[in-house]
This record gives C-alpha cells, sequence and structure tokens, in this order.
C-alpha cells in the first residue's frame, strides 16, 4: 500500500477545507494508498492563528512528508504551506500528482499507466511480456507521459544493438495482480 501525501488547503475556509481534505483522502483510500494528511492533525493540537505553531506545523509535515512515497496536491489552490511541500517533494525526488476538485469529488479513478516489457520470439526464451515491476509491484504512473519517459529511459539502457526486450507504456485497466510465474519477471 502506497503511502501517499495529501496536500490541500487548510487556513481560509477552514470548515470546507477540512471536508475537502477528508474526501481527499477517502478518494486516496479507495484508490488501495495509505493517506496521510498532516493538515488534519497537526491543528488539533497546534494554534493555527500563532506563528510559531503555523511554523512548527509546516516542519513537521515536512518531516512526514520525507517518509511518503507520492505528494498529491488537492484541488487547485496552492496555499503558502503547500508550496513548501510541493518544494520539498521536488527536493526529495518524490513524485508529485495533481489532482482536480473534480477528480476527488466525483471519484474519478486516477489513471494508470504502466510500462510493459516485451520479450521477442527471437530470444532464447521466446516471446513473452509482463509490467516492469519494482519490489514485486508494477510500476505505476499517473499519466501516460510519466510512462512514456520510464519506457524511453529503459529501452535507452539496452542499447540498439540485439535488443530482445522492449519496453512500451500502457494503460492499466487495473492495478494488475499477476499470479506467480515461472517465465520472465524484470526487476529494477
Amino acid at each position: 500500500m502506497k503511502l501517499v501525501y495529501i496536500c490541500s488547503p487548510y487556513a481560509g475556509d477552514v470548515e470546507n477545507n477540512v471536508r475537502f481534505a477528508k474526501a481527499a483522502c477517502r478518494y486516496a483510500m479507495k484508490q488501495g494508498c495509505a493517506p496521510i494528511a498532516v493538515h488534519l492533525l497537526y491543528p488539533q493540537i497546534l494554534n493555527d492563528a500563532v506563528p510559531s505553531e503555523r511554523k512548527a506545523g509546516i516542519r513537521m509535515g515536512l518531516r512526514v512528508l520525507v517518509s511518503c512515497e507520492e505528494l498529491w496536491v488537492c484541488g487547485g489552490t496552492v496555499s503558502y504551506g503547500m508550496s513548501c511541500e510541493i518544494a520539498k517533494a521536488g527536493r526529495l525526488g518524490i513524485p508529485v500528482r495533481y489532482l482536480s476538485a473534480e477528480q476527488i469529488q466525483c471519484e474519478a479513478p486516477v489513471g494508470q499507466y504502466g510500462v510493459l516489457a516485451r520479450r521477442s520470439a527471437a530470444s532464447v526464451c521466446g516471446a513473452a511480456e509482463s509490467w516492469v515491476k519494482q519490489d514485486g509491484r508494477p510500476l505505476v504512473f499517473g499519466t501516460y507521459e510519466e510512462a512514456v519517459v520510464e519506457a524511453e529511459r529503459l529501452n535507452g539502457r539496452m542499447g540498439p544493438v540485439n535488443r530482445t526486450v522492449e519496453y512500451f507504456p500502457k494503460e492499466m485497466e487495473a492495478m494488475p495482480q499477476e499470479a506467480p510465474s515461472f517465465g520472465m519477471e524484470l526487476r529494477l
């Protein structure tokens, strides 16, 4: 289960922003992720109106972000605190995914794309295909473009001569639950 950092506004219309953050967390759960929304936690023990406590909350949130696998920017507004979180994720190399309020409120599924490895029939082992995996799970990308970049990177590593495996970006209909096989398994 992927740990995702929910990044959405808090200050301003606190009541609606809290409701939206909760909806974003529910949305993440339905996507098979474990969401963490520090702005739902820290205001319970800190006073956001006190500058030193707000600063402490942002610092603690950034510490939590380090443990997350993705940061999801939810909605169309980016506050000062959110910009700090987005910048930190960029420095750490944590993928950032942008979700509209409509996606979250309508519960439209997040697009899932993967990289398919296809071994040619010219290979000693014969033709086969499988999702590219990391730690036993298929790599999943939020956009087709991200999957294209990864496929190109993998194809570039192979070199142009005697290529028996090629990588292709492909939309995933659902997170594949592949049965263990004794055939081809590709790991990064």
